[in-house]
């Protein structure tokens, strides 16, 4: 796995065509332009009833996905998630959503994936949900109430 470390608006490469890499400039990695998505998150997101834990998501396979647009069948991707930032002895949860309109809003058990208890500074959570390549799905580790 490779971190990459830009800023977003450097992400964009040339289309080269139908089966053709795109032209990633001066970078080896590129988002597809215009069919490429990126983001980018600084922060995390706090209410009145949670605490957010740091977390990465990493997602295999993470080097290609099927061509929805082309007609190829959707896949489901492996989720691992890290959470860092961690105490000790404290508990925490793990919500997932995979709508827009749920996220970071229904904080039930519905969405609650897993509860843990903090032996180290970090967890590491593989998720045995698919995450489906056309889809959408959002994560947040908070402290438990």
């Amino acid at each position: 796995v490779r971190t990459i470390n830009r800023l977003i608006s450097s992400l964009p490469g040339t289309w080269a065509g139908e089966g053709e890499p795109a032209d990633c400039g001066d970078y080896d990695y590129c988002i597809g332009n215009p069919y490429g998505f990126g983001w980018a998150v600084k922060g995390g997101f706090t209410s009145e009833k949670t605490d957010t834990m740091p977390a990465s998501l990493s997602v295999d396979p993470w080097y290609k996905e099927p061509d929805t647009r082309s007609g190829e069948a959707p896949e489901a991707l492996k989720g691992t998630l890290t959470v860092t930032g961690l105490t000790s002895g404290a508990s925490y949860d793990i919500y997932r959503w995979d709508t827009v309109e749920s996220a970071f809003v229904e904080y039930d058990d519905d969405h609650k994936r897993t509860t843990f208890d903090a032996t180290d500074e970090t967890y590491v959570f593989a998720d045995d949900l698919g995450i489906l390549s056309n889809g959408t799905t959002y994560y947040e580790a908070v402290k438990s109430a």
